[in-house]
């Protein structure tokens, strides 16, 4: 197997019980006796059993039991104890190996790379065909094929997290970080040194109505950034122009036709929630968690 540095892994963690166990496995299945990869789940603001399965699947992991649900609060106190470099940092809904892990871990430690992310491998098999069309779609756009959303995992370097500083309290995580930086210091990774598929798995929606809720969520990420880190590359991540480059690459009309519907009635929940004071509630996707 290829070397690989000392590396962090993150796992944020909210009441997810159902998934915490199939994302610990995944992370070490395949990887080899003595590897040089710390763990840190950071459960926040959990009332279920996610703590002790974290700790029941990965016994060697550091599990945090924060009391305050926040995503980037858990990633600030899961970064405020790691002890290396780089950082990755991994949804506990995605399913992720060891061998993209370290491939990303080595990526990182390239000169000047200062984020990286996997491909994206996207489960279909429990989706409804009004989400397999809207998915579709979503795959073609410029912001999927290029890895800089999506995958529910990426990489920080050091100098990249010395830069960033801590993370501010926001929805999109994501896309604050594939903001900060231009695209000559990212890398998006679908193969190792070995040329090995590295990917993560990710479980969508099942249904067109629970991605409009998710697709609101993201809509209002993407405003919160945009509003408060204004960024220069933040028009890389603009779908709008992405629609007819979708079109172009052979999507059928219907296809495009229920991913623009879906964005539409996302628009409609965002601006709801805005209006009623809802929109820093965190919704997230159930159907997608019934494993």
């Amino acid at each position: 197997m290829t070397s690989h540095p000392a590396f962090t892994v993150i796992i944020p963690a909210h009441n997810e019980e159902a998934v915490i166990g199939r994302c610990l496995a995944t992370v070490l299945r395949d990887a080899p006796e003595g590897h040089k990869m710390e763990i840190i789940v950071a459960a926040n603001g959990c009332d279920d059993r996610t703590v002790e399965l974290a700790r029941a699947a990965a016994p060697g992991a550091r599990v945090l039991d924060l009391p305050k649900g926040s995503k980037t609060g858990a990633i600030n106190a899961a970064n405020d104890i790691a002890t290396h470099f780089p950082r990755i940092y991994l949804d506990a809904d995605v399913e992720c190996g060891f061998v993209t892990l370290a491939a990303l871990a080595n990526a990182l430690c390239e000169p000047g790379v200062m984020t990286a992310a996997p491909a994206i491998r996207l489960d279909f098999s429990r989706l409804n065909w009004l989400a397999r069309a809207y998915y579709r779609v979503w795959l073609r756009q410029p912001y999927a094929t290029a890895g800089k959303g999506g995958a529910g995992c990426y990489g920080l370097s050091r100098a990249a997290l010395e830069a960033i500083g801590r993370f501010p309290p926001i929805i999109a995580d994501d896309l604050w970080i594939h903001t900060r930086f231009p695209d000559s210091q990212k890398r998006y990774i679908t193969n190792d040194a070995e040329g090995r598929p590295v990917f993560t798995t990710v479980h969508p929606p099942r249904t067109a109505g629970e991605q409009v809720r998710i697709e609101a969520r993201r809509q209002i990420g993407t405003a919160q950034v945009r509003q408060l880190h204004p960024s220069p590359y933040l028009a890389e991540h603009d779908g709008k122009r992405g629609l007819g480059a979708a079109l172009r690459s052979g999507v059928s009309p219907l296809d495009l036709a229920v991913f623009s519907g879906v964005k539409l009635f996302a628009r409609a929940e965002a601006n709801w929630r805005r209006a009623r004071g809802k929109a820093q509630e965190w919704t997230r996707d159930l159907s997608s968690r019934q494993v």
